[in-house]
């Protein structure tokens, strides 16, 4: 009876008549009840809805600047039948060093600043990457420098007295035009340098296709080719000597019925030829299946062509002039021309030799190191002061001074490549607040500043020089700081503004805020007019 007699007095409240105080007082309890559940919500709402955002050190990362100077040392060792003096070896290492720096060009506004520095020891270098032994002859006709394959040169001068001049000259100009190369193969300088415009970026490891590309087999030869064997004679050398650094991953195909490529060639006499301007658009990517077993590395392509029997010999003319059988592509790969032997028919079967291919495979050899970056005119390039006799490394198809100058290169370029990937990533995050920033998007960061550390400390240690662990540290700071860049959870971010934020929520809290701010302004007019009404009421009292 208790419970029923509440609800008729419940009802019965309810329909009694509603009085100005009571629907005043019933309308500031629903505005109350709204703003109270609201002051509960956004609370709990923010702390679901909120950003993860872990802390970067964005101070750390900004101190990195392009005229922070990078010192890159380069440590030598004169070998004497009389030794040197220490003092002889501070006063060439103090002369290299004067003389680099004054003929070092002037950085430009953006350029990243980069000091080669040469370091004089005496005694004999130890056969580690960055250290060298320069053997000093005495009492011949002529004043030669003499490269070796190995990290070794003969300095050989007429007098005593001229071999620290001499000396001086040698190691100056191999710092300084090393330096000059790095230089001019920054991405500041590659508008400038056409030949450049070839050099792959680095990378841990590429993808090496060769490929047996058979024009006509139909109205031709079927030729086939032993190419295990040949890599193993050829290449794999110099896939081992760039192991400790990237990794050439090589297969191999063979395409028949591959059609004609996209020009035709000139006919002449004797056969058919191509210009230089014909060149670039020769390979047929479109229909030449040039597809990798490893699609996540950067890909090279070398292609030996057998053009159709008809057009054979095809020859390279450049202005007139015959030259090589094989040209460079840019960025992609190579290209060389196998002509058959004359008395071939259709219908035969060739199967190339490791022989027959010696040559085909020396081109593929130099395109490589072409697009990887190693310069064929190291370490004296550009010595007029010294008679200079560079021996090429036939056996392993590049030297060791070649591969020193070419890991140096690596280094600064991945050091630059970390340093600007890191900054852009904090200018990203800035400039996104809505942007999550994980825990391992901030690990990978730290590592790699690390790494970054590790690498400007691994320089400075003389002598006891590391290159290789310089090197690979430079090579973690970059990848680690691409892979916190271009990470998914940060990509996709940079596809959900704002704006969407709005369109979500405006259809939840629109319908609850209109009614609120509606009664709200109810509230304070019906204040507003009480109030006047006892203002007016209280001033006629008093007259």
């Amino acid at each position: 009876m208790a419970i029923a007699d509440r609800l008729r007095a419940l009802f019965g409240r309810q329909s009694q008549p509603k009085t100005v105080i009571s629907v005043h007082r019933e309308r500031q309890v629903a505005v109350c009840s709204i703003l109270f559940f609201l002051l509960l919500g956004l609370p709990l709402w923010w702390s679901t809805t909120r950003v993860y955002r872990a802390e970067l050190p964005t101070s750390d990362i900004v101190r990195f600047t392009p005229e922070q100077t990078l010192p890159v040392p380069v440590v030598f060792y004169i070998d004497a039948k009389t030794p040197l003096s220490q003092a002889d070896a501070t006063f060439i290492e103090t002369s290299v060093q004067a003389q680099v720096d004054s003929q070092r060009p002037q950085f430009t506004a953006s350029e990243w600043h980069i000091r080669y520095q040469a370091a004089v020891r005496v005694g004999v270098a130890p056969d580690t990457p960055g250290h060298y032994t320069l053997r000093l002859r005495m009492g011949s006709d002529i004043t030669s420098v003499d490269v070796t394959p190995a990290r070794s040169a003969i300095v050989s001068v007429p007098h005593a007295a001229q071999a620290k001049d001499v000396l001086v000259k040698a190691i100056s100009a191999i710092v300084a035009d090393e330096e000059r190369s790095v230089r001019d193969l920054a991405p500041q300088a590659s508008k400038a340098i056409g030949n450049t415009h070839a050099v792959l970026k680095y990378a841990p490891e590429y993808a090496v296709t060769l490929t047996l590309l058979n024009e006509n087999p139909v109205d031709g030869a079927a030729v086939d080719w032993d190419i295990k064997q040949a890599v193993r004679m050829y290449l794999q050398p110099l896939v081992d000597e760039l192991r400790p650094f990237t990794r050439l991953s090589v297969s191999s195909q063979v395409l028949h019925h591959a059609g004609p490529p996209p020009v035709t060639a000139h006919k002449a006499d004797n056969g058919t030829y191509l210009t230089s301007d014909m060149l670039p658009h020769f390979v047929n990517s479109p229909s030449w299946n040039f597809a990798s077993v490893d699609p996540t590395s950067p890909m090279l392509n070398f292609v030996l062509f057998v053009p159709a029997l008809a057009s054979q010999p095809m020859r390279i003319l450049d202005s007139g002039i015959e030259r090589s059988s094989a040209f460079l592509v840019s960025q992609w790969g190579g290209v060389s021309i196998a002509n058959l032997p004359d008395t071939t028919r259709p219908g035969d079967k060739v199967v190339l030799s490791p022989e027959d291919m010696q040559k085909h495979m020396g081109y593929f050899i130099s395109q490589i190191r072409s697009l990887v970056g190693i310069r064929s005119n190291a370490p004296l390039a550009s010595s007029a002061q010294l008679q200079v006799r560079v021996r090429p490394a036939t056996a392993t198809g590049v030297s060791g001074w070649e591969l020193d100058a070419l890991m140096r290169r690596w280094l600064v370029r991945n050091r630059q490549t970390a340093i600007a990937t890191l900054q852009s990533l904090v200018r990203l995050v800035d400039s996104l607040q809505n942007m999550v920033v994980m825990d391992d998007i901030k690990e990978k960061v730290d590592r790699s500043l690390a790494a970054l550390y590790e690498t400007e400390n691994a320089l400075r240690r003389l002598p006891d020089l590391n290159y290789v662990h310089a090197f690979a540290s430079a090579a973690s700071a970059a990848s680690l700081a691409e892979s916190a860049f271009f990470d998914p959870s940060m990509v996709s971010m940079l596809y959900f503004p704002d704006q969407h934020k709005y369109a979500i929520y405006m259809p939840f809290f629109l319908p609850a805020t209109l009614p609120l701010l509606a009664a709200l302004k109810k509230i304070f007019a019906e204040r507003r007019r009480v109030r006047a009404a006892a203002s007016v009421k209280e001033s006629s009292k008093t007259d």
